[in-house]
C-alpha cells in the first residue's frame, strides 16, 4: 500500500509539472511595459510599423504636462533616431486653446492630436490615465516597453529594447 501511495504521489506530480509548462502565453491589451498597446481612437493614427512611437497625453491647463510635451517634442525633432515618431494627444476640451498652444509652443501639427470630449473618447478611464497625463513608449510590435519614460532616458531606452 505504501509502494500504491508514492507511485501516484509521484504520477500527480509529473501531471502537474507537465500541465504547468503547456499554458500558452498570449499578448494583453495594457498600458504596462510587456502589455499590447490598447488602441487609442485616432482615426489614421498607427501605433505599429516602422520603429518606435512615444505618445505623450498633456494638456494646456497642465504647466508640467505642457512643458513635458514641449521638451519630448524638441528632444524627438532633435534626435537622429529615425526609428522614433512622437504621437502627442492633447486632453483639451476647447479645441481652441490647442490650437493656441501648438502655435505658442512652436511644434509640429503632424505630431499634435486633440481629444476635446474626454468622457466619449473614453481615454482617461479605459487606459488608466488617472491623471490625464503621462507616455509610453511602444515598440515595432506594438508592445508597451516603458511608460511614463523621461527624455533623458528615451535613446537608451530604445537602445537597449533593440
Amino acid at each position: 500500500m505504501r509502494y500504491f501511495t508514492r507511485i501516484s504521489l509521484i504520477l500527480g506530480i509529473m501531471l502537474l509539472c507537465v500541465g504547468a509548462g503547456t499554458t500558452e502565453n498570449k499578448l494583453t491589451e495594457g498600458i504596462q511595459p510587456g502589455d499590447l498597446a490598447p488602441e487609442i481612437g485616432l482615426q489614421g493614427v498607427e501605433l505599429q510599423g516602422n520603429g518606435y512611437v512615444l505618445v505623450q497625453f498633456w494638456a494646456a491647463y497642465d504647466p508640467q504636462s505642457r512643458l513635458e510635451n514641449v521638451i519630448m517634442h524638441n528632444v524627438i525633432a532633435q534626435s537622429k533616431m529615425k526609428n522614433l515618431r512622437l504621437i502627442s494627444i492633447s486632453l483639451d476640451e476647447n479645441p481652441s486653446v490647442f490650437q493656441g498652444v501648438i502655435k505658442a509652443d512652436r511644434l509640429d501639427k503632424a505630431t499634435q492630436f486633440n481629444i476635446a470630449d474626454r468622457t466619449k473618447s473614453g481615454l482617461l478611464g479605459q487606459h488608466c490615465l488617472k491623471n490625464g497625463f503621462g507616455n509610453w513608449l511602444i515598440g515595432p510590435n506594438g508592445v508597451i516597453v516603458e511608460t511614463n519614460i523621461r527624455p533623458d532616458e528615451l535613446s537608451g531606452k530604445i537602445l537597449l529594447a533593440i
